[in-house]
C-alpha cells in the first residue's frame, strides 16, 4: 500500500524537476539596421499565405529579419492581425536586423515564443492585452453584387500593396483583402462578405483618399484624381465598406526601448 502511494508522488516530483525551461533561441543577434527603409528582406515563409499576417521566417533553423520595424517583429511574435497593436509611433519607423539560430524542426508556435522572449530581453518590451470598442469597417457586398474573378488554382496568397495606390490579389481570400484595406481605409476592416474561396483582382484608387469619420460620408479630397478607396471598391469589385462599431482585442505596448541591449 505504501509503495502504491509513494510511486505516484515520486513520479510527480520527477516530472516537476525535469520540466522544460523557457523556449529561447540558441543564439541571437539584434542590431539597429543601417539599410535604407525600402530594403526589407521578405524571405520564404515571411507572410502567412492564408491571412496575410507576419510569420517568424525560419530556413533550416536560421531566422533572419532584415530591416524590420519593432512593430512588425511584435506582430510576428504575437500573431497579430491588422489593428491589433497599439503603442508609440516609433514602433513602425525604427528598424532593426535580427539574426537567430534554433533547431530546423522548431514549430512556428515555438518560434513566436522565442521571438517574444528575445524582444522582452533585448528591448525591455512589456505588454498587456485589452479589448475595447472602436470604429471599424465591415467589408460587405455592394447592392449589385460582387465583380470578382475566382482563381483557377489552389494557391492562397496575401493581397499585395503596389505603390502608389493599387491592391493586387492573386489567389487571395476576402479575409486577406480586409486586412490589406486597413491602410487605405484608416481603420480595422473585417470581412462580412460571406464569400469563400480565392479571387484574382486589381483595385486602383486615389492615394489622396480622405478617410471620413464613422458618421460621415466617404470620398476623395477635392483636387485629387481617381476614385477614393470607397468608390473604387464598389465600382471595380462590387464591394463596399460599411461603418460599424466593433470589439477589438489589442496588444498594448506598455514599454519598449529604441536601442536594444548589446549582443
Amino acid at each position: 500500500m505504501l509503495r502504491a502511494i509513494l510511486l505516484p508522488a515520486i513520479l510527480a516530483v520527477a516530472a516537476v524537476g525535469f520540466a522544460a525551461g523557457p523556449v529561447t533561441f540558441d543564439v541571437a543577434s539584434v542590431k539597429i539596421s543601417k539599410a535604407p527603409d525600402e530594403a526589407v528582406f521578405f524571405g520564404p515563409g515571411t507572410v502567412d499565405s492564408a491571412n496575410g499576417r507576419w510569420r517568424v521566417p525560419s530556413v533550416g533553423g536560421n531566422v533572419t529579419l532584415t530591416n524590420w520595424t519593432l512593430g512588425a517583429c511584435i506582430a510576428a511574435a504575437w500573431d497579430l492581425g491588422s489593428g491589433q497593436m497599439s503603442g508609440p509611433g516609433w514602433l513602425n519607423s525604427e528598424r532593426y536586423d535580427i539574426v537567430a539560430r534554433t533547431s530546423a524542426q522548431t514549430t512556428q508556435a515555438d518560434l513566436r515564443i522565442m521571438l517574444q522572449a528575445l524582444l522582452a530581453e533585448r528591448f525591455k518590451l512589456s505588454t498587456h492585452r485589452e479589448t475595447k470598442e472602436a470604429a471599424i469597417y465591415a467589408l460587405v457586398l455592394a447592392r449589385n453584387g460582387p465583380k470578382l474573378k475566382p482563381s483557377n488554382g489552389d494557391q492562397r496568397l496575401p493581397v499585395v500593396l503596389a505603390p502608389p495606390a493599387r491592391l493586387l490579389g492573386q489567389g487571395s481570400t476576402m479575409q486577406a483583402l480586409a486586412l490589406a484595406l486597413r491602410r487605405p481605409a484608416g481603420r480595422t476592416v473585417v470581412d462580412q462578405t460571406g464569400l469563400n474561396g480565392t479571387f484574382d483582382f486589381t483595385l486602383t484608387y486615389s492615394p489622396e483618399t480622405n478617410v471620413r469619420s464613422v458618421d460621415g460620408g466617404e470620398g476623395a479630397d477635392a483636387g485629387t484624381t481617381g476614385p477614393s478607396i470607397f468608390t473604387a471598391l464598389q465600382e471595380q469589385l462590387g464591394l463596399r465598406l460599411e461603418p460599424q462599431k466593433g470589439q477589438i482585442e489589442q496588444l498594448v505596448v506598455d514599454h519598449a526601448e529604441k536601442i536594444p541591449t548589446p549582443n
